[in-house]
């Protein structure tokens, strides 16, 4: 990672940091909560479907996967690159621009669904 510059390399380590922040906000409410949880909110605040308090750790994993398989990809795409330096860097510096951009979503998408189980009530998307 640091072999694209040690900017890009921090932020790298930024982006995978942020992906950690969905599980730590699910593993901090998961003991409060019951065995069922409301997982789909009508706009009048009715629940729709129950679900599983374990099926909330799927967005903190899918978003982990994501952003460490994006990350992944940047380094397979910026070594083939290895003649042209810049060429290298801009390119690992885009998948790790993408890979923030996704823990950012996970994260403000995991608050939503937190939100919604936490209250019962939900947003009413």
């Amino acid at each position: 990672m640091f072999s694209f510059g040690k900017k890009n390399g921090t932020r790298a380590m930024v982006a995978i940091m942020l992906s950690f922040i969905p599980l730590i906000a699910v593993l901090m409410v998961f003991p409060q909560l019951g065995d069922q949880v409301p997982m789909k909110v009508s706009s009048a605040g009715e629940v729709l479907r129950w679900g599983s308090k374990w099926e909330l750790m799927l967005i903190p994993a899918f978003g982990f996967l994501l952003s460490g398989a994006t990350i992944a990809t940047g380094i397979k795409n910026a070594k083939s690159y290895r003649d042209d330096k810049t060429l290298a860097v801009i390119t690992f510096q885009r998948a790790v621009r993408n890979a923030t951009v996704q823990g950012i979503v996970f994260i403000v998408a995991t608050g939503i669904i937190l939100y919604g189980v936490y209250t019962g009530s939900g947003i009413g998307i």
